[in-house]
This record gives structure tokens, sequence and C-alpha cells, in this order.
């Protein structure tokens, strides 16, 4: 009997402690981040909500299926941001010397890079090519940080909100009738959207404004600036 309420006190526990990071995650993106740019200087400032977030993802457990692939997300949202803090004031991400490739952080007691995190950890384990939309790197060319944590029940919905509100963004798809310029994510990722002939097809799928695209596009110059409030 006592075992038995021992095993009920540890999941209750677990699940107590993953509730906590996906809250506290929550909270933090909505306090500093404004349509997508996130305000720096105040995390900087104050930064005990996000050690503490850090913290939890140190030792973190393992957690299944959706819920796992947005605790990765937030993970990754999180390391850029303390990534970004640690070298507060800078221009940009790229003059952080190995910011994506070099830079380690803390997961579940192992280092790792960003890369090793967005292109190992998520994208194998987790094949989805909306991931693209929803890793935001700090700069401003990336698709705006949303200002809410990922969560396993709600993942799905907002992957599908988040690549929608993106490819609906004028900054980043830049129509000019059915003429498209579109952001280098579709270069560097082309292959996770099927190729260079299936781009367009993606982007007309999720496309609010019905456009019959040119199957022809091109490609405008990343924005690497800081995506700073």
């Amino acid at each position: 009997m006592k075992t038995l309420a021992t095993f009920f006190l540890f999941l209750f526990s677990f699940s107590l402690n993953a509730q906590n990071f996906f809250d506290e995650a929550d909270a933090l993106f909505s306090k500093h981040v404004k349509d997508g740019l996130v305000n720096y200087a105040a995390i900087k400032k104050n930064p005990a909500a996000l050690n503490a977030l850090i913290k939890q993802i140190a030792t973190a457990p393992n957690y299944k299926a959706e819920e796992e692939k947005a605790f990765l997300i937030n993970a990754y949202n999180v390391f850029v941001i303390q990534g970004i803090v640690e070298n507060y004031p800078v221009e940009g991400p790229l003059k952080i010397d190995g910011f994506f490739d070099k830079q380690t952080f803390n997961l579940r007691g192992s280092k790792t890079t960003l890369n090793e995190l967005e292109k190992v950890k998520l994208a194998k384990q987790f094949p989805d090519v909306r991931l693209h939309f929803v890793l935001v790197c700090a700069a401003v060319g990336c698709p705006k940080l949303a200002s809410f944590a990922y969560t396993g029940k709600e993942l799905e919905s907002q992957l599908e909100s988040q690549t929608r509100k993106t490819i609906n963004d004028p900054t980043f798809i830049r129509l000019e009738g059915p003429n498209a310029k579109v952001s280098q994510i579709f270069d560097w990722y082309t292959a996770d959207f099927g190729g260079k002939e299936q781009v367009v097809p993606f982007i007309q799928k999720y496309l609010i404004k019905k456009v019959k695209l040119n199957p022809k596009y091109s490609f405008y110059e990343y924005d690497w600036s800081l995506n700073n409030l």
C-alpha cells in the first residue's frame, strides 16, 4: 500500500513539474514578447524567470509524444533568449561567435548547441516542416516569436496557426501579384519542403488571399539584425 502511494505521489509530482515548466515558459513569453519582438533589456535586468526556466530544462524528465515535441520547441526558444541575454547588448545572433554551432546549453544535464537541438533532437525525432515557423533564431528575418509557450495538448493547432500567420505575414512572403519573394528559409531547407517545386504549393496551401502564384519565385536577403523590442 505504501509503495502504491509512493508511486502515485511520484506521478503527481512529475505532472506538476511538467505543468510548472509550461506555465512558467508561457509567463516569460507573454510578458517579454510583443509582436514577435523580445524585450531582452528587461530580461537582462531581471533574469530570475529566465534562470528558473534554464534550471528546469537542465533537469527536465523525458516527456511523451507531443508534450516532448512542445518541450523541445520551448527549450530552443528559451536557449536563444538565454544566448542573447548573456551577450546583450548585441546587434544580432551572428555577431556572437558560434551562436548556433559552438555555444552550448544545458539540456537534461548534457551540452547541446542550437543546431543540434533543432536538427538532431527535434527534426529527426519529430520530422515536421512547420518547426521552421516556430523555432525563432533571434533575428528580424525569422518568423515572429510567439508570445506563448507551446503545449502538448494544443501543439497541432499552435503549429498550424503559427505557420499560417507566418506565411500570411507580408514581410515574410512578399507578393507582387502572382509573383512571390520568399524567405531564404525556403532555400536553406528546400529538402524539408519536398524540393524546389514544392515551395510554392506549400505557400499556396496556407495563403488566406487566394492568389494563383507563379511557380517561379525569388529570395530576398535575410535580415539578421536582432528582433529586439
